[in-house]
């Protein structure tokens, strides 16, 4: 009887250590931090300026030039001084050129909610889809700034609006991160699967899906599709702060940390944006470190500040009179 028992405890313990995965990470994915994807959006501005060295009346490669300033700043392949003023002269353009552009608006409201001009920004989405009810970049725009600002049923309302007028799926991460904001990561699910059905190597659906995971504790299918999207996105950090937060969550501390203390070197040389490896030492615990990075992000003006009233990474430190005056400093609306 003893040696069944030992058998059997040593078939459990077996198929214990079969089901537990090893993580690890891969120094050359780290290391490129989204070079590929920030180099194809650099290569897309150097063709929207050859235009209008062609034409100086080429609203929509001005519009070009803002739009993937924006992005480049936003996924945090470089900083806000590398992009934002060239964005800004950019739209200045064609704002002069015509002011009536929907996506001229749009831009407009984009630049204005990440400068929190909140009148301004919402005045100029509000004209943007005046002009073109059917510009659904805008109305999603739109839709982030009310979630950022609390105006949640607003935020969905428009969300659904975008939803019930996108045929062809291009809002369906837009989507997504609505029922993020508002933590039902079960909705997000089948819009990301959709997602992937258009596009199965997508690594910003991929993240989402990630958060989805993550956010109903299935930390194995929440790793195994973080590790992969940050694979695809080249190490984007905007991704890996997610990754790291997971890692961090599922109880994978010591890979967490290693992502956070490489991130740390990395920093003394590279841009890195400070609000995403904050999101790692929230993960593994780290709340002071990861207070004092994003006392860092609102020097730098990260644009992820924005959303610091809806999102729930931050519940840890929420309460705390650090966070308390960061959060004020937004000067949010009332």
């Amino acid at each position: 009887m003893k040696k069944i028992i030992i058998t059997l405890c040593c078939v459990t313990t077996l198929l214990t250590c079969e089901t537990k995965k090893e993580y690890t990470l891969d120094k050359d994915v780290l290391a490129s931090f989204g070079a590929k994807h920030r180099d194809d959006h650099l290569t897309q501005i150097k063709y929207f300026k050859e235009q209008v060295a062609k034409d100086s009346t080429d609203v929509n490669s001005y519009v070009g030039i803002a739009e993937r300033n924006i992005i480049i700043f936003a996924y945090g392949f470089m900083s806000r001084a590398q992009t934002i003023p060239e964005a800004h002269s950019a739209l200045k353009k064609a704002y002069e050129l015509d002011s009536l552009h929907s996506r001229v608006q749009e831009i407009s409201g984009v630049l204005n909610f990440m400068d929190s001009n909140w009148e301004a920004s919402e005045k100029a989405f509000k004209k943007s889809l005046e002009i073109d009810p059917s510009n659904l970049s805008a109305r999603h725009w739109y839709t982030l700034y009310l979630m950022a600002t609390k105006r949640i049923e607003e935020g969905v309302a428009q969300s659904d609006k975008v939803y019930e007028m996108d045929e062809k799926g291009d809002f369906l991460i837009g989507r997504a991160s609505i029922f993020y904001f508002l933590e039902e990561y079960e909705k997000m699910k089948p819009l990301m699967y959709k997602s992937l059905e258009k596009d199965s190597l997508s690594p910003w659906t991929l993240d989402w899906l990630g958060m989805a995971y993550n956010g109903l504790e299935e930390h194995d299918e929440s790793l195994e599709t973080y590790f992969k999207a940050f694979e695809l996105s080249d190490g984007t950090v905007e991704v890996g702060g997610g990754l790291g937060h997971a890692l961090g969550e599922a109880g994978e501390y010591k890979l967490g940390k290693e992502m956070a203390d490489y991130y740390a070197e990395a920093a003394k040389t590279h841009y890195l944006p400070a609000c995403q490896r904050a999101f790692i030492h929230l993960g593994i615990g780290e709340n002071d470190e990861a207070m004092t990075l994003l006392e860092q992000a609102y020097e730098e003006k990260s644009w992820f500040l924005l959303f610091m009233q809806i999102e729930h990474w931050y519940d840890p430190i929420r309460n705390t009179e650090r966070f308390k005056a960061l959060e004020k400093k937004m000067n949010f609306p009332k």
